[in-house]
């Protein structure tokens, strides 16, 4: 530690230690691990073994351009948890982490003791999906400064060095090469989520997310087995 080696890249790891259960956290597109600095505190003060990480062409990890394209977010997250001897976790992912989170749930559900999947609409792509998250996201979103799209306007307007630190993480966070580094295996759609077996799941919507809106969160957790869905109030995207 801090590296873990996977196939070709190298993954920069914060693992808290102890014998608590662990608990694995992936961050979204928009920075990196260092997302998690406020959380991380509390579930180690309430017992857990909390492990985070860079994804691939993310922070602190290294990877070369050629090896950016290769694999999946999915497969380093297999490669690290293997790696690091984890027979079972609970797993935690918001925005494209819980896509990732999402598929590995499908894949591995033996190795989960519980999923939390937050602010996402996890990476659906089958058309009724794609047409209902339209009916709810505005069509300027993309044309938005950083902040308006991943803060809650509650947060902005309350914690302006919040959001100065949130702006520098992002730029910190070298994602250029994401679009050819694959979320998943194998498309996501609602047919694949309602295999999922009986992992213990949690959805979170943020009531001020821009990207995937309440209505939609909903509607995954309806689609997922075992689901539990919470609103948070005054949360954005990034929540």
């Amino acid at each position: 530690m801090p590296y873990v080696d996977v196939p070709e890249a190298g993954l920069w790891v914060e693992d808290g230690g102890g014998d608590g259960p662990p608990l694995v956290l992936l961050h979204a597109l928009a920075g990196n691990s260092t997302c998690w600095a406020e959380q991380r505190p509390l579930f180690e003060a309430a017992g857990h073994r909390v492990i985070t990480y860079d994804m691939r062409g993310f922070g602190r990890t290294r990877s070369a351009p050629e090896h950016r394209a290769t694999g999946s977010m999915t497969a380093d997250l297999e490669a690290l948890v293997d790696a690091l001897g984890l027979p079972r976790f609970s797993l935690v992912g918001t925005a494209r982490g819980a896509v990732c989170a999402t598929e590995y749930a499908l894949d591995n559900p033996t190795r989960l003791a519980a999923l939390v999947v937050s602010t996402s609409y996890c990476g659906l792509v089958d058309p009724a999906s794609v047409r209902f998250r339209a009916r709810y996201v505005d069509p300027d979103l993309p044309r938005l400064p950083t902040e308006e799209k991943e803060l809650g306007r509650t947060y902005r307007a309350a914690h302006p060095e919040g959001v100065r630190r949130f702006l520098a993480m992002t730029r910190g966070s070298d994602s250029r090469d994401y679009g050819s580094y694959q979320s998943v295996r194998e498309p996501l759609t609602l047919t694949r989520l309602a295999r999922l077996p009986s992992v213990p799941v949690l959805a979170l919507a943020g009531d001020e997310d821009r990207y995937a809106p309440p209505p939609v969160m909903k509607r995954v957790a309806d689609h997922l087995p075992n689901a539990e869905y919470h609103l948070m109030p005054h949360a954005g995207h990034s929540a």
